[in-house]
């Protein structure tokens, strides 16, 4: 039962991080001259938000292998079905 709380807690966690990441690439997208110069970076922030979220729902996931395929984001996937 520890585990499943310390995963509960952990993926809580991995969303707050999420939303702070997407709120920082979105302010950093309110400047256009930024937003031009570094699109990259900034869908780069956006990348590790999404990858939060998934990591997030799979520590929360009743079967984890089936939550592996959800994962929107192919490297990632790929990384985890590794570790099966």
């Amino acid at each position: 039962m520890a585990n499943v709380a310390t995963h509960r807690q952990i993926a809580v966690v991995l969303e707050e991080l999420a939303q702070e990441v997407e709120a920082l690439g979105g302010t950093l997208c309110c400047d256009m001259d930024i937003a031009m110069r570094h699109m990259d970076i900034l869908q780069s922030i956006d990348l590790i938000a999404q990858k939060q979220r998934s990591l997030g729902k799979l520590l929360e996931a009743d079967c984890p292998e089936a939550e592996v395929e959800r994962i929107a984001i192919d490297t990632l996937r790929e990384r985890m079905r590794l570790l099966r």
